[in-house]
């Protein structure tokens, strides 16, 4: 079975990639900021390129689908992690340092997350939905497995030596799987005109340019509450005077409500789409965040709070995959989440420096807000984009 096969493959190469080109540093950064003199937020800058880095080699890739298919693009991203790796490996100082993440930055476009999502839509076409909701949730094991990998690594081998290991991993592994492991596929520029040409792709141009506008500022809008979150969370919490134990398990419990509602949105099937999907997200990030606000930070508003926010955040990443299926064909996917890939990755970029310092300088109240108004951005653009797929 292709799909199945692919669907396996891709958990695994995504797992490995991430892990070993993004959340790593989580684990490595103090020794880092120690060995290259460093402070650790300039540390933390490393993965800001990275992702700017991503943001401009994204759109380009979308010729590169259309005529070769998702699958050397995959090979290719993977083989280019490995230098970045091992030019990080061997850094003394800041310049081959942010080098090396931006090597690594214009590896992750090649093969992290958007070329997976593609090549799925390739392999099970209009199938793909469940089989990128499927590899979504084996993607929810990353952190679980990457970080204590790290760990034991790091203790082993240093991290330079880690380093050098990801790197082989990422050559030795993830670029062999990804060139003989996966089902050869034809490239969207080679499907049948009569698929192309009916169904979603007939509407007209300026239909479709309001579609992606939509959809771009829907998920580059919640990427940046999520992203700008994800690592300021605990920090948050720590702002309403919660306990540091209470923070950290909080913050902790976020990943499995997460998973709960990626797997509810697998097992609904093909019962509705990626916009459905989305709509419900976005309903409720709003009200997670005015229960914070108005709450004050007490502990039953914190756990109405991560309940809500991680639904939404959960619910809303296997959106982000799915919703363009829901408008355009397979053949077209590629194209459009190359070109979502520069607003995504800014979003993605920007947001956790941003909301670090507003909380630092600014407080929670002002941090909220900006958030909040975000979440309203994308429940209304989640709205229209709800009543275009209805209209049509």
């Amino acid at each position: 079975m292709p799909v199945l096969r692919s669907v396996i493959v891709l958990s695994v190469t995504q797992i490995i990639a991430w892990g070993a080109m993004f959340m790593f540093v989580s684990v490595t950064a103090p020794a880092m900021a120690r060995d290259l003199g460093l402070a650790p937020s300039s540390i933390y800058l490393g993965p800001t390129v990275m992702l700017l880095a991503m943001a401009l080699g994204s759109p380009p890739l979308g010729s590169y689908y259309a005529r070769l298919g998702a699958r050397p693009v995959l090979a290719c991203g993977s083989a280019l992690a490995a230098p970045g790796l091992w030019l990080l490996a061997v850094a003394e100082g800041p310049l081959v340092y942010f080098a090396a993440w931006a090597i690594l930055g214009l590896a992750g476009a090649q093969t992290l997350t958007t070329s997976a999502h593609v090549f799925l839509t390739e392999v099970a076409g209009e199938g793909a939905r469940r089989a990128i909701g499927a590899q979504m949730l084996a993607m929810a094991l990353a952190p679980s497995v990457s970080w204590p990998m790290t760990v034991y690594w790091e203790a082993t081998l240093g991290w330079r030596g880690t380093y050098v290991l990801y790197g082989a991993a990422m050559l030795l592994v993830c670029t062999p799987l990804h060139l003989w492991a996966l089902p050869r596929t034809r490239p969207a520029a080679t499907a049948p005109k009569a698929a192309v040409a009916a169904g979603k792709a007939g509407h007209s141009q300026r239909h479709r340019l309001l579609v992606v506008a939509l959809i771009t500022a829907a998920v580059a809008l919640n990427g940046f509450v999520t992203w700008g979150f994800q690592l300021v969370l605990i920090d948050l919490f720590r702002s309403f005077a919660v306990a540091d134990y209470l923070a950290v398990g909080f913050g902790s419990a976020i990943g499995f409500i997460q998973l709960s509602a990626r797997l509810f949105d697998f097992l609904g099937g093909n019962r509705w789409d990626g916009v459905t999907t989305g709509l419900f997200a976005a309903a409720l990030m709003p009200i997670a965040l005015f229960m914070l606000i108005l709450g004050g930070g007490t502990e039953g508003t914190i756990v109405l709070f991560l309940v809500l926010y991680g639904l939404s955040s959960g619910a809303m990443s296997v959106s982000r995959a799915t919703m363009p299926l829901a408008f355009f064909t397979p053949a077209q996917y590629a194209t459009v989440m190359a070109r979502l890939g520069l607003p995504l990755n800014l979003a993605f970029a920007t947001a956790p420096p941003f909301f670090s310092f507003v909380l630092a300088e600014a407080g929670n109240r002002l941090a909220l807000a900006v958030a909040l108004g975000c979440s309203l951005g994308t429940l209304a653009s989640m709205v229209l984009l709800s009543r275009m797929r209805t209209a049509a």
